[in-house]
This record gives structure tokens, C-alpha cells and sequence, in this order.
């Protein structure tokens, strides 16, 4: 296992990564002082607000891309406190920490990053390639 980052370097990454995640909350915040009575909201500070969101409010306000980002930052968080954070989940190696530092919640390092989505791709065209063949059968059975 590849040696664990500097403390120092590890307090400032998860300091990003809270402020990350802090300015998607506040998007929720946002909205619930909209939508909810005044006095309602007294449930603590907006970082431990997360785990009290269900995803149904959540996916209301915040996109898919945003409520994805933020579920990357709490693993990412979780990581920290494990003694795992900056280890690439794909090949255990250490992840760079100018990677780190440019997008702190990445679990990869870029070379499997990259992998990894060249075989989302495949795996994305080949359903569409057979979801559009399923249609073409679909629509032959409407003109014959």
C-alpha cells in the first residue's frame, strides 16, 4: 500500500473538498429557506446537513451531476478519515497530488480515470446500438 499522504497536505485537501461541498448545500439551503416555515431549520451546521437530506429533496434542487459530486465528496471525506484517501481505487497506486489538488474527490488516477471511461463509453454505445436494433424490430411490426 502506497504511503499516506503529508497531514498537513491531507488537512488542506479536506478543507477544499468541505467548501465544496459546502457551496452545494448552501444551493439547498437556499431553496428550504423558500419552502419551509422560519424556525424549521435550526438543524445544525450546513456541512452535517447532508446525511439529514433524503434523496428526494435533493434531486428537487440539486442536478443529477451536483447530488453525484456530492456523494464523490463524502466518499472522498470518509476516505480521509479511513487513511485511504489519495489511493487510487482501481490500482491501489498513490494518486498525483496536483490530481488531487485539481479535483480532490477523485477516487483514480488519471491513467485509470481514463480507462475506466473508455469502457463506460463501450459500455453506453453497445446498449444504444441494441436499444436502437430492439426499436427498428419495434417499428417493422408497425409498417408490415
Amino acid at each position: 500500500m502506497p504511503k499516506a499522504l503529508d497531514p498537513k497536505v491531507t488537512k488542506e485537501l479536506k478543507e477544499a473538498l468541505l467548501e465544496k461541498k459546502v457551496s452545494l448545500l448552501e444551493k439547498l439551503n437556499v431553496w428550504e429557506d423558500k419552502s419551509s416555515p422560519s424556525g424549521m431549520k435550526e438543524m445544525g451546521d450546513l456541512a452535517d446537513m447532508a446525511s439529514e437530506i433524503n434523496e428526494e429533496a435533493l434531486s428537487s434542487v440539486l442536478t443529477e451531476n451536483e447530488i453525484d459530486l456530492l456523494n464523490q465528496i463524502e466518499h472522498a471525506l470518509q476516505k480521509i478519515e479511513d487513511g485511504t484517501y489519495g489511493i487510487c481505487e482501481g490500482t491501489n497506486k498513490k494518486i498525483p497530488l496536483a490530481r488531487l489538488r485539481a479535483i480532490p474527490w477523485t477516487p483514480y488516477t488519471i491513467e485509470y480515470a481514463e480507462i475506466a471511461s473508455k469502457n463506460k463509453a463501450k459500455h453506453i454505445s453497445k446498449g444504444s446500438s441494441d436499444q436502437f436494433h430492439s426499436k427498428g424490430n419495434m417499428e417493422s411490426d408497425y409498417f408490415d
